[in-house]
């Protein structure tokens, strides 16, 4: 247990560096998800807190990262999504018998069925339409841009593009999901444009080059006929109305579609996806077969609630390491929504560990969901087992929840850090100041569930003082605000779980700390207790 919460902060601004090869970085970028963890740090838990033939586990596996790295490293593994596309993407992670050439020749077939035919359906003249700007609110001076059969030339061009739309046909024999959206999303920045339906979302021309692209991969019995699914898919959003020439589908946390969307090229851009699957797989294959010793340990992802974990017996399992959902950060049954519903899954989403009105889902249902999941997993984990929880989330509150419902389960902290997040997530651009880096918050199961309640109650401005104190005074450094709230929100969650109170905590919020800072700061007084 770290002993003090001076020793905790003196700790947590260590700058860990960690050198790591940036090309294996792209696995992590395989297909869009959110909250990609970095793996050279997951690889740096795995190794600290578990062995090599131990069991580890993720309770919310997403894209199966964590399960990569414990199979590089020896350990058995086993993760749980409830979402269906996240243990499509999960499996196609942990894939790592991968042949260049049979990818290559494979990749060719399609090519030579289908490029084309798609191609045709872009052609303008002598060159091609790389995109152009059907949105009702196109600003530009040009509706298009065109560029030759090797994407060497580029030129913008305004052409007549309502006649394209009445040449399109889409054969019956093509299947491509109809399927209507849910009438009540939690975010719903669509339903007000006409869309309806899954294929409401993209073009007549590019739902028909998808179409083909879908039909000819799911009819074939290519050996990497996952991969060219998982390749599609990440082209779906990029072809759909959700992006703009300065907006990427996803950008923010809904399916909004820009006034001025663009249709992109399908063809061109599935084939920077297959591109993007085959550098990935190439350099995860030069990983295992140059750095790894010895057979990889073995994997099982499941398509189901990890409330309920009855395939893992009591007391069996090594270490656990999961990212939990944050809330109602990601609405990851809403935006899974069209990629599940191309490969024909379903979403059961009465499990679903979130917070969201329209399923009736409130922070006080988010809390029993997230202690289901403590319980299931203190009770597959081994006595003095190891727990590392990676969190990021702009509500305080939930955090400190969490923490009670950590510190009532017995667990005992033993380290936490910070650091970047992988990628863009949402909360980097929600507000003028959001959190852009996770916590992991590292803990041991003990023996006895050891209650700890103590009359102390701390103010959240004297916490404040403090990290002032220890930031700008005593360690000379420049305030930063990103790590002062970061270094705020390990120290609640460290008094929390020695069984402190925090008076007004049902207060706390971004806005609500950052000010609290400001305050400090200009007062001028640093006396803190870390001083």
């Amino acid at each position: 247990m770290i002993a003090t919460v001076s020793q905790i902060i003196t700790d947590f601004i260590k700058v860990n560096r960690i050198d790591y090869d940036p090309t294996y970085s792209r696995l992590s970028k395989l297909h869009k998800y959110w909250a990609r963890k970095p793996w050279f740090v997951i690889e740096k838990y795995i190794s600290r807190y578990s062995n090599e033939k131990d069991l580890v586990i993720d309770p919310f596996c997403g894209s199966g990262l964590m399960g990569l790295e414990a199979a590089i490293q020896h350990r058995n593994f086993i993760g749980y999504d409830l979402n269906p596309i996240a243990a499509f993407l999960a499996n196609n992670t942990l894939l790592v018998d991968f042949d260049t050439d049979s990818f290559d020749n494979e990749y060719k077939v399609i090519e030579n069925d289908l490029k084309k035919r798609i191609m045709d359906l872009y052609a303008h003249g002598d060159n091609y339409v790389l995109y152009s700007i059907p949105g009702i609110k196109n600003t530009k001076d040009y509706n298009a841009v065109l560029t030759d059969y090797d994407l060497k030339l580029r030129k913008k061009v305004t052409i007549d593009l309502s006649s394209v739309v009445s040449e399109i046909v889409i054969p019956s024999s093509l299947y491509y999901p109809d399927k209507a959206f849910p009438t009540k999303f939690y975010k719903d920045r669509f339903s007000y444009k006409g869309v309806r339906t899954v294929s409401d979302m993209f073009s007549k021309r590019n739902l028909l080059a998808l179409a083909l692209i879908f039909n000819r991969i799911r009819s074939s019995e290519f050996k990497y006929k996952s991969l060219f699914l998982l390749a599609f898919t990440n082209t779906l959003l990029h072809v759909s109305k959700l992006k703009a020439e300065n907006v990427r589908p996803l950008s923010v946390n809904n399916f909004w579609i820009p006034d001025d969307f663009i249709e992109e090229n399908v063809w061109w851009r599935f084939s920077d996806r297959v591109r993007n699957v085959r550098i990935a797989k190439t350099a995860l294959l030069q990983r295992v077969t140059t750095g790894v010793s010895g057979p990889l340990g073995s994997h099982r992802i499941l398509n189901k609630s990890s409330l309920c974990m009855d395939e893992i017996k009591d007391s069996s399992v090594d270490y656990v390491i999961t990212d939990p959902p944050y809330g109602d950060a990601i609405q990851y049954s809403e935006l899974s929504y069209i990629w599940n519903c191309w490969l024909g899954l379903d979403y059961d989403i009465q499990d679903e560990v979130i917070i969201n009105p329209v399923q009736g889902k409130g922070i006080e249902e988010y809390v029993v969901q997230i202690s289901k999941s403590i319980d299931e997993i203190m009770r597959v984990l081994k006595n003095r087992g190891y727990f590392t929880l990676c969190f990021h989330n702009k509500d305080s509150r939930i955090w400190i929840k969490v923490a009670e419902l950590l510190r009532d389960a017995g667990l005992t902290v033993v380290d936490i850090a910070s650091y970047d997040t992988f990628g863009s997530p949402y909360n980097k651009s929600w507000a003028s100041f959001s959190p852009k880096s996770d916590i992991y918050l590292t803990m041991q199961k003990s023996s006895s569930k050891a209650y700890r309640h103590n009359n102390r109650v701390l103010d959240p401005q004297q916490i404040a003082q403090d990290i002032c104190s220890y930031l700008v005074v005593s360690n000379g450094s420049t305030f930063n605000l990103n790590k002062a709230y970061d270094l705020f929100v390990a120290v609640l969650v460290i008094e929390i779980m020695q069984g402190n109170g925090i008076a007004d905590y049902s207060k706390l919020n971004i806005k609500s700390i950052v000010q609290l800072f400001e305050v400090v700061l200009k007062d001028g007084n640093f006396q803190g207790r870390f001083f």
